[in-house]
């Protein structure tokens, strides 16, 4: 039995993945209790994976080759780009003198494929971003207090590369327990992913106005991480399982115009364990806090 360096066996492994989101907005105010709005929304998304290679065998392009022919767009291919568009609704109603509400969807965005990781990601690389819904609702006591509650549901399941279980792999015929589909491989159109749920996020939060020159503000924000405890081997690549968030703040403005500004976040540390998937006689642990 051989040991093998990094992470699955190829070296040093990791991702980098970042996101660039671009609204151009049309807006109404149709009448004194109702605003609308939507928008055109333009993303750029840019990606790497290395020390990914140990899962060649699992793809649909050495399955499709009779286990001939070794994937070239799975890992340590750089960075590459992708692009996509999508649409965001929106209205603002002041109920009342006390209260008013705010409503926010954000279409899928429909993303071109990573064409540097087809192999690597469902549907030959794609990786669109999940429709999200928000709505607010904010209450002002008096001239000191606000109050804030929002509500927040993102479709993670709706995305294949990010949705679909990693138990799929196992239906790829090159996978060794008699599967036959090659659409479950990595890379194939209903391929394994990372197998996040989806997630609700509930948040409040307040603002006080003491006096002319200060204003405090303080939140709490908890959606249960999406991450299954059988969900753990590509997981490691993205461990996403922060549930809590507490947040404090104040504006100092003593010049009109001129503000000075101060944040801190807190979010209690949060660990997930379960087996790997690969090996289930050995344990994951995902455990994560950031300040």
């Amino acid at each position: 039995i051989g040991t093998f360096p990094g992470t699955y066996g190829a070296g040093k492994a990791g991702v980098n993945y970042n996101q660039a989101f671009l609204d151009i907005t049309w807006a109404k105010k149709v009448n004194e209790k109702l605003s609308l709005g939507i928008s055109a929304v333009v993303v750029g998304q840019w990606f790497k994976a290395f020390g990914v290679q140990s899962f060649g065998g699992f793809t649909e392009t050495f399955a499709a080759s009779g286990g001939t022919v070794m994937p070239d767009s799975l890992s340590n291919n750089g960075t590459d780009w992708a692009f996509g568009a999508g649409l965001k609704f929106g209205l603002h109603s002041p109920i009342s003198d006390k209260v008013s509400m705010g409503l926010v969807y954000q279409t899928k965005i429909w993303m071109n494929e990573f064409d540097d990781y087809s192999d690597l990601f469902a549907e030959q690389g794609d990786m669109d971003i999940p429709a999200d819904l928000k709505f607010g609702i904010t209450l002002h006591a008096n001239e000191q207090w606000d109050f804030n509650f929002d509500f927040e549901y993102i479709w993670y399941s709706d995305i294949d590369s990010v949705g679909n279980p990693i138990q799929l792999i196992f239906n790829c015929p090159t996978a060794g327990q008699n599967g036959t589909n090659l659409s479950n491989c990595l890379g194939g159109d209903d391929g394994a992913g990372f197998g996040w749920d989806d997630m609700a996020v509930y948040k409040v939060g307040a603002r006080y106005k003491a006096g002319k020159d200060w204003t405090w503000r303080f939140g709490y924000s908890y959606g249960k991480q999406p991450i299954d405890n059988d969900q753990m081997t590509f997981n490691i690549l993205a461990p996403g399982v922060m549930q809590s968030q507490i947040t404090a703040g104040f504006t100092l403005e003593r010049t009109p115009g001129r503000q000075f500004n101060m944040s801190f976040m807190y979010a209690p540390s949060k660990s997930v364990t379960g087996p790997q998937n690969f090996d289930p006689t050995q344990t994951v642990k995902f455990k994560m806090h950031k300040c």
